[in-house]
């Protein structure tokens, strides 16, 4: 897998969840009345919820309470505070923002001001916005590690050397920091540091870091290493914020094929066949399998639909390494191309299948024929026998060069 895909998240802006904003009531260094602090815990649990019309109501019910205690009380900054949390997990980002100012005007020293208003620049895409309200924060309340973490994330793009510095700040106060461990992992691998990235990696979990891409390029760094439990934790937590992305689908095939788990395997494709049938996959074909076999690398990819006059179904991608000399790339592919089908006998209905093997140097090899498809397995049960020249071509064509 090209590194460069490890390194996706590091060149695109984290665009937060707006309930996952975390909130520390230890650094809010602001009196509370009985009522707030009831609103805090109230807000806590809910926002953390299935979205549900449950939820909304919710949200809507402390709305209206916090609107009305604002109103009797307007220079509580606390209060404008709760609203402009609950205005921002409700979208309602003008709202949102008018009461975040209103708080730090009220209390511009209050590090957890600054920290909910440069989350939520973050999630409106205001990237200078965010900086300097996450920066703030950080100077008010040095001590507090998300502030560094989510300043680090935030600066990714902007300034990778001060990002790297936010993050081990927020390793040094809190040594399991997932979010700053994640990023560091990242950026290591895509530095060729394997070793330290995956050290770094390995703090991480499948709640945190919180992005999905961020979860999807961390599972794709153990899918490499071959850590294939760790691999498909992380893309399933991928795939719960981003279900209908079908390439995270299609690496929860590979990661339950790999690692057994056929029936799981068997659920994921299927959705990702209805995905294709709802026209919401932009690819003919998606890696099915990645695997090993002796000197030989394989990546499989499975055509979605038969079409076309060669139309294939299944590709076996090889790369295999060579002894003193550079790695040979070929294919061994199950096809039914339409010329075959035409030799078909006088009353057969089923297509003709074929399993070939295309080389480098253009020579084509015939290893088998079948009537009707065959399944996965016996196709991968075929390929892996001439992987390992147990089975010899029926007919090719060899070209042999001087």
């Amino acid at each position: 897998m090209p590194r460069s895909l490890v390194c996706l998240v590091l060149l695109t802006l984290s665009v937060a969840c707006r309930t996952a904003a975390p909130v520390a009531p230890d650094a809010v260094q602001v009196a509370r009345t009985p009522a707030a602090a009831e609103w805090e815990k109230r807000l806590d649990a809910v926002r953390f919820a299935p979205a549900s019309p449950a939820q909304q109501q919710t949200f809507a019910q402390i709305q209206r309470e916090l609107e009305a205690a604002v109103q009797k009380d307007p220079a509580d900054a606390h209060l404008h505070y709760l609203l402009g949390r609950v205005y921002f997990y409700q979208e309602r980002d003008a709202e949102a923002a008018r009461e975040l100012d209103r708080a730090l005007e009220l209390a511009p020293e209050v590090a957890e001001y600054h920290y909910l208003k440069g989350y939520f620049f973050g999630v409106v895409q205001d990237r200078q916005g965010a900086i300097a309200e996450l920066t703030r924060a950080t100077e008010l309340a040095p001590r507090v590690a998300k502030y560094q973490a989510v300043l680090g994330e935030t600066l990714l793009t902007v300034d990778e050397a001060r990002a790297v510095t936010a993050f081990l700040r927020a390793l040094e106060l809190e040594p399991d920091n997932a979010l700053s461990a994640g990023y560091l992992g990242l950026m290591l691998l895509a530095q060729g540091k394997e070793e330290e990235g995956l050290r770094w990696l390995a703090k991480t979990t499948t709640q945190s870091p919180s992005n999905p891409m961020t979860q999807y390029n961390i599972a794709q760094a153990y899918q490499n290493h071959g850590d294939h439990e760790r691999a498909l934790a992380h893309f399933q937590a991928a795939a719960r914020d981003m279900p209908e992305d079908w390439r995270t689908l299609a690496k929860l095939v590979q990661e339950h094929e790999a690692l057994k788990q056929f029936k799981e395997r068997d659920a994921a494709r299927a959705r990702l066949l209805k995905l294709n049938d709802e026209g919401k996959v932009d690819s003919p074909f998606f890696v099915r399998e990645q695997f090993q076999e002796g000197a030989a690398k394989v990546m499989v990819t499975e055509h979605f639909k038969l079409e076309g006059d060669w139309a294939v179904r299944y590709t076996f991608h090889v790369e295999e390494a060579r002894p003193g000399a550079a790695p040979v790339e070929w294919r061994l592919s199950l096809g039914s191309y339409a010329f075959t089908n035409e030799l078909r006998p006088p009353g057969v209905t089923e297509r003709t299948f074929h399993f070939d093997g295309y080389e480098a140097d253009h020579s084509h090899l015939t290893f088998a024929f079948f009537r009707g498809e065959p399944s996965y397995e016996d196709t991968r049960k075929l390929a892996v026998a001439v992987l390992r020249g147990e089975v010899k071509p029926v007919s090719g064509t060899r070209f042999n060069r001087e």
